[in-house]
C-alpha cells in the first residue's frame, strides 16, 4: 500500500476534477475500474443502459488493482477525480477504518436493503458489493484429463513445473497462501505453513504474476498445469483456451466485487443511482451471465451448468470462505514481504 500510494500520489494529481457536465445541465458519474475485459463489459452491459434508463452520463477511466484504486482515493485525501471505485470489500474496510469512504445505506441506495446479511457484513457501511467471485482452480484439460480436486496438485511433482504463484499484491496471491495454509493444519491465524509451501513450490514454478492477465501467455502456450485463478476469467479463458477449472474438495475464498464512493466525490447522487441500478434484477442477471460470476442478490434463477460453477443460490453462498479483512489489511504487506523472501 506505501508503495501504490507513492506511485499514485502523482498520478492523482493528473486527474481531473472537473464538473462541467454538470454546470451545463447534465448529469454525469466518473467510474474507475478494471480494465481489458471488465470495461468492455461495464460499458456495454451497465453504463450504456443506465444512462438510456436515466439520462445520467457515465465517463469510464481503467485502473489497476482494487488495491491502487483506493491508493488514489487515500493519496488524494478522498477526492480523487472520480466519484465512483470498483474495488473489493478488503478496500470497503480500508475506507471504513480511514473514513475515505462516504456512507452507502438503503435510505441512498434502496436495492442494498436485498443483499443477504454474509454480504452486508463485508460491506461496512461504506460501499455495495455487486458481484461474487470465488477463486478456483484452473487447470489444463489434455494434463488433467478429469479435474483435480485437491489444492495440492500444484505441488505434485509430475505438475509443479507448470504451477503459477500469483504475488499477494494480487489479491489471488491472498487467497493462494490462506489455501496453502490450510493444506497443513494453518489459517489466516497461522499462515507460516502457506509460507513453507510457497517457498518449496518457488523452487519448480513456471511463473510469478501479479496480475491475472499475466497468466495468460502461459495458458496460450499451454505451459501452466494448474493454479488459482478467479471464476469470472477463468470462465472467459476457458472458453478461448485448452483450460476448464474446478472448486477443490477443501473448499475456496470469495473475492466480493465491491463499489465505494469517495468522501469528495463531486456527483455522489448519481453515484448512488448507478450502484442501485446495478443491483437490480435484471442487471445482476445480465451482468452475471455476461462476467461469469455470482450475483449479489439471491432469488435469480440460472441454468444449472452456470449454477455448478458459480455462487449463485443461499446455500452456496452459506458455504463460500470470506477472509477476515481487518487481519488482511493488518498484514497484507508483511505478507507481500514474506512472499517475496519465499520466491526468491
Amino acid at each position: 500500500m506505501a508503495l501504490a500510494l507513492g506511485v499514485l500520489t502523482t498520478l492523482v494529481a493528473c486527474v481531473s476534477t472537473s464538473t462541467s457536465d454538470s454546470a451545463n445541465g447534465v448529469d454525469t458519474v466518473l467510474v474507475e475500474g478494471f480494465g481489458a475485459e471488465y470495461q468492455d463489459l461495464f460499458e456495454e452491459q451497465i453504463a450504456k443502459p443506465f444512462t438510456e434508463a436515466t439520462g445520467i452520463q457515465v465517463k469510464y477511466s481503467a485502473g489497476g488493482s482494487g488495491a491502487e484504486q483506493y491508493a488514489a482515493i487515500r493519496a488524494s485525501n478522498g477526492d480523487p477525480g472520480f466519484d465512483l471505485a470498483v474495488m473489493t470489500s478488503l478496500e470497503l474496510y480500508q475506507g471504513s477504518r480511514d473514513e475515505m469512504l462516504t456512507p452507502v445505506t438503503p435510505q441512498q441506495v434502496p436495492n442494498m436493503a436485498r443483499l443477504p446479511q454474509k454480504l452486508l457484513n463485508n460491506t461496512y457501511g461504506v460501499g455495495a458489493i455487486q458481484d461474487i467471485q470465488q477463486v478456483v482452480l484452473m487447470y489444463n484439460r489434455t494434463t488433467f484429463p478429469q479435474p483435480p480436486t485437491s489444492w495440492e496438485v500444484q505441488w505434485d511433482p509430475e505438475y509443479r513445473s507448470g504451477a503459477l504463484i500469483f504475488n499477494p499484491a494480487n489479491i489471488l496471491g491472498v487467497y493462494a497462501l490462506l489455501n496453502a495454509a490450510e493444506l497443513d493444519g494453518g489459517g489466516i491465524d497461522d499462515i507460516d505453513p502457506g509460507f513453507a509451501r510457497t517457498a518449496e513450490l518457488a523452487k519448480y514454478a513456471l511463473a510469478t504474476p501479479t496480475r491475472s492477465a499475466e497468466a495468460v501467455p502461459f495458458m496460450a502456450k499451454e505451459t501452466a498445469t494448474a493454479f488459482p485463478y478467479l471464476d469470472g476469467r477463468a470462465a472467459i479463458y476457458s472458453q478461448t483456451n485448452n483450460y476448464d477449472f474446478t472448486v477443490p474438495h477443501e473448499g475456496t475464498y470469495a473475492s466480493l466485487g465491491s463499489l465505494g464512493i469517495p468522501v469528495g466525490a463531486a456527483h455522489k447522487d448519481s453515484a448512488y443511482k448507478l450502484i442501485d441500478y446495478w443491483l437490480s434484477d435484471e442487471v445482476q442477471q445480465r451482468w452475471a451471465l455476461k462476467y461469469n460470476v455470482g450475483p449479489a442478490i439471491t432469488g435469480l434463477q440460472f441454468s444449472p451448468d452456470f449454477a455448478a460453477k458459480h455462487i449463485t443460490t443461499p446455500e452456496a453462498l452459506e458455504e463460500i470462505k470470506i477472509a477476515d479483512a481487518a487481519t488482511v489489511v493488518k498484514n497484507r504487506t508483511e505478507w507481500s514481504q514474506q512472499w517475496a523472501e519465499a520466491v526468491r
